[in-house]
């Protein structure tokens, strides 16, 4: 007999008992009053020791929310979300956060039991069926202790695309990529939330002209993301943009870092397409959203040390469990003039075969005009800078298949900011 922990309303108990059993033949369950107490009853069980169940509950948290976070804390044994009327989204979106089973209540026939019978002091026994028991869950042996394992990525089906835009050195200019990346991409109408992880000293919004960003402490505070907390974290920019983070105070940014790789999850089934500014070091919280990056583009600008710091970042992407194709390396502030150096970082893990794309030099304008907070005016000038950091996105975007039906766009999307790799008696062909 193996044990489970339920919150669900009073009167679906009986139901989801029910639908325990096509996935567990003999279920010992527990109910309990509220998320926290269900978290918590996983927290301090044994490893792997409760099978959890999330749902339906009427009010507060809602229930994918709540098993996905109780999968990301990685100690139950088996991760279950109980709904009624299941659709086909519902499924995806739940198997994307971890959860490893959806039990529709329909299936069982019936409404909700007022009034049914329980026994032994809230626990609900009953007759076993021939029903095997659930897979367990896998772990991904690339992840690094302590880390969400990486999700399968390449499909980006059913949820917005995650560019992440990193780096091993300050100043190269990740932020002013990251601000006219998102402005370009909702000037094509696209829902783009600009995601500061640079927690303690990040400043994504002052670029738009914002006077502060959303303090990303109150993660610590929420049992689960949720659209209502969503709500109250993205702070408008237009219509179709919203910024994100960072910290309002530098000392609470450690209280944020847990919660990152779920709000990412979250944004990204809210938005069209989820940009991320990162701090010049990975923090737990850079490595979280690495792990779900669609293409981690790490910048560098020629300067000293370029070499080594893409170095110790792509490698360690790869350690986190990143795959290598999704590792792109950005040249920032090139000379559309010159050839692309493409030995540098070619040696490196990570980098082996990577994609080079280059953003081209802005001059005094691009500094002046994010340091007055217009970078949507930047993104719409006809500008090396501006037009290279919009090529790079809708190229992106056109090899994940998530190019918008827009001319800019697909004008963008043909634009070449790299070349490929002579071959030996070839000459260098553009990449379209």
């Amino acid at each position: 007999m193996s044990e489970w922990v339920v919150l669900c309303d009073e009167r679906e108990l009986a139901s989801v008992e029910r639908a325990i059993r096509t996935i567990d033949p003999a279920p010992d369950v527990e109910a309990v009053g509220t998320a926290d107490a269900l978290r918590r009853a996983v927290l301090e069980a044994a490893p792997g020791a409760l099978g959890a169940v999330a749902g339906p509950v009427r009010g507060g948290v809602t229930d994918v929310n709540l098993a996905a976070a109780v999968a990301r804390d990685g100690n139950a044994r088996c991760v279950a979300l109980a709904a009624r009327g299941v659709s086909g989204s519902l499924r995806s979106r739940a198997a994307r956060a971890g959860v490893d089973h959806v039990l529709d209540l329909d299936d069982l026939g019936g409404g909700p039991d007022v009034g049914a019978p329980r026994g032994d002091g809230g626990r609900l026994g009953g007759a076993p069926r021939s029903v095997p028991p659930p897979p367990p869950r896998r772990a991904d042996a690339l992840a690094a202790p302590g880390m969400p394992a990486s999700e399968p990525t390449g499909d980006v089906a059913g949820r917005a695309p995650v560019i992440v835009v990193c780096s091993g050195r300050g100043g190269v200019g990740k932020t002013a990529v990251a601000a006219v990346a998102a402005a370009r991409a909702a000037g094509w109408g696209m829902r783009v939330c600009a995601l500061d992880l640079d927690l303690s000293c990040g400043n994504l919004y002052s670029c738009f002209g914002l006077p502060r960003g959303s303090d990303l402490a109150r993660l610590a505070d929420a049992p689960a993301v949720t659209p209502e907390l969503l709500g109250h974290l993205c702070v408008p920019v237009t219509a179709e943009l919203d910024v994100v983070g960072p910290c309002e105070r530098p000392e609470s940014s450690e209280l944020a870092m847990a919660g990152t790789g779920e709000l990412v999850r979250m944004l990204a089934l809210e938005r069209d397409l989820v940009v991320v500014d990162t701090s010049t070091t990975f923090t737990d919280a850079v490595a979280q959203v690495a792990q779900l990056a669609d293409r981690l583009l790490v910048v560098s600008d020629g300067g000293p040390a370029t070499t080594a710091a893409l170095a110790r970042t792509s490698g360690l992407a790869v350690r986190l469990g990143v795959a290598r194709t999704r590792v792109a390396r950005l040249d920032n502030r090139a000379n559309p003039r010159e050839r692309t150096n493409f030995l540098l970082g070619r040696a490196e893990v990570g980098l082996e075969a990577a994609r080079v794309f280059r953003t081209f030099e802005g001059g005094a304008e691009v500094r002046d005009l994010l340091a007055e907070g217009r970078a949507l005016e930047l993104a719409e000038l006809d500008s090396p800078f501006s037009e290279s950091v919009g090529a790079v996105v809708a190229q992106v975007l056109a090899e994940l298949g998530r190019l918008p039906g827009c001319d800019e766009a697909e004008r963008l999307a043909g634009e070449s900011t790299t070349r490929r790799r002579p071959g030996i008696f070839g000459r260098r062909r553009e990449v379209r």
